[in-house]
């Protein structure tokens, strides 16, 4: 017979990169992933070749938004938290995400992102997300609350 569940985290997560945390106003714009990688949720999103075309970032690349967490992506066992090239995705460009710390960050604080880790953290050497401020403190490897203002 199974054993049942006997741990528990002491407490729930706050919830999931590239999930949209609340019913605060936010815009959401639907963009094609050009990247062969595709584009994970919770990552930004730059703006690609075509007229609604999404990619990584590389050098020089503008800032479009962050890929939101959305259960509208085909299966994939491989990389099932990101959308694959040539798939139409929803990009929160303005209002409230989820997005995964990479070190100490501070409510308020200007919103940078490592390309190197895939986190978001507070050092103005990394790429910044412009308009955007951490909505709640944490440290590396937290959950936390961003704000994407109007671009």
């Amino acid at each position: 017979m199974s054993t049942y569940q006997t741990t528990y985290a002491e407490k729930p997560a706050v919830g999931l990169a590239g999930l949209v945390p609340t019913t605060e106003p936010g815009i959401d714009v639907s963009r094609t992933v050009e990247s062969a990688a595709g584009i994970a949720f919770g990552q930004p999103a730059f703006r690609g070749a075509g007229d609604n075309g999404v990619k990584v970032y590389a050098a020089g690349a503008v800032f479009l938004g962050i890929a939101k967490l959305t259960p509208a992506v085909p299966a994939d066992a491989v990389n099932p938290d990101k959308y694959p090239q040539n798939f139409t995705g929803a990009f929160r460009v303005t209002g409230p995400m989820y997005v995964v710390a990479g070190g100490n960050v501070a409510a308020g604080g200007k919103v940078y992102w490592d390309s190197a880790t895939g986190k978001y953290v507070a050092d103005n050497t990394k790429v910044e997300i412009p308009a955007t401020v951490f909505d709640a403190s944490g440290v590396a490897n937290d959950i936390v609350k961003i704000v994407l203002k109007d671009r």
